[in-house]
């Protein structure tokens, strides 16, 4: 991971960065979609800053620790610290998500000094939408035009601006229960059940008593469903985005939902939980299947012989190519517009 490059919009910041004639700086925050490597740029040329790399994305912020210098503080939590900063570096990619990208302008406004500057980068030379963001914050917006995208930078004089709260809160049925669910951006799928996970919830059999693993939990309606459904069981939702976990906390706390537990994890070394009878995975399109892959293989060492893995999927070609021992395919139906895969440990 250490050889690969910067993705463009956080190239566009580390260039601007070099050419910068500011002299002195006491602290720094970056949010970075990609290795944060601006943060490294920020450290080498301010080395006496305090310099915050901030992920939301515990596998992102992971990576970024294998490129990143001592100098920087990484970290991976829902929102930006508490604190005050005299810069944000905000790389923005054109194809990103664009309510976090706001969250995230209205955030470090917020937290950034009088006087401080706020400088975002997009790799998309005609941009308007980033522009339009960035004005609506008040002050003049300074643009620098590049032939891959725009940098641009405002600096706040003032504490007028009210941040906008783009959380969402919305129910869910399941069974004879209306669950209120709970999502911000970033989340899968945030303002809606997944048609997905709707699908697994009506489909995938929870025996009371069961420990379910849900891996990559979302919103969390799954998790909440099949800790409903096994009553005396426990289940266990996982999510490598810090947001993910919190607001599955936030709805089973809400719900009165008290036998589940949400954990933040991207490695698939889940020590605090005990071997499970189900697991369940709705797997992510992107990735090139890798996160698939790694769903499998996480569900294969937590459960228990015998213990059953449900895939929901429009993928079942793929899941075929491979041999997923100890993991063995028993059963494939429809579910909706998607099949419904489940596979038995032996």
């Amino acid at each position: 991971m250490s050889d690969l490059p910067p993705l463009p919009s956080e190239q566009l910041l580390i260039d601007h960065l070099a050419s910068s004639t500011r002299s002195s700086l006491a602290s720094a925050i970056v949010m970075s979609p990609g290795r944060g490597q601006a943060a490294n740029a920020l450290a080498a040329a301010f080395p006496n800053s305090k310099t915050t790399s901030w992920f939301v994305d515990l596998h992102r912020a992971e990576r970024a620790r294998e490129v990143t210098s001592e100098d920087v503080h990484v970290i991976c939590q829902p929102d930006l610290p508490d604190t005050t900063w005299e810069l944000a570096l905000l790389p923005v990619l054109k194809t990103g998500e664009a309510e976090m990208n706001r969250d995230l302008i209205h955030q470090s406004w917020q937290r950034l000094t009088i006087g401080g500057e706020l400088i975002a980068a997009v790799n998309s030379p005609k941009d308007t939408w980033l522009l339009n963001q960035l004005q609506a914050l008040g002050p003049k917006v300074r643009c620098h035009d590049h032939a891959t995208g725009r940098v641009y930078s405002v600096r706040k004089s003032s504490v007028t601006f009210k941040p906008k709260n783009f959380d969402a809160e919305f129910t869910h049925r399941v069974d004879d229960r209306i669950l209120t669910v709970h999502s911000r951006p970033s989340v899968f799928s945030h303002r809606s059940v997944d048609r997905a996970a709707a699908a697994m919830i009506r489909n995938a059999p929870i025996p009371e008593g069961s420990t379910v693993l849900e891996l990559g939990c979302g919103n969390g309606a799954v998790a909440m469903a099949a800790a409903m459904r096994s009553k005396t069981g426990h289940a266990y939702a996982v999510d490598c985005n810090s947001r993910a976990v919190q607001c599955t906390e936030r709805a089973a706390a809400q719900n009165q939902i008290k036998n589940l537990t949400a954990i933040v994890n991207h490695n698939g070394e889940l020590p605090n939980v005990p071997p499970c009878d189900i697991a369940l995975l709705n797997p992510p399109y992107y990735g090139d299947f890798r996160i698939a892959e790694h769903f499998m293989v996480t569900a294969a060492k937590k459960l228990r012989s015998g213990g059953e893995a449900y895939v929901i999927t429009k993928q079942t070609d793929r899941y075929l190519e491979y041999d997923w021992w100890p993991l063995e395919m028993t059963e494939r139906k429809t579910a909706q517009s998607y099949d419904l895969l489940r596979f038995i440990r032996e």
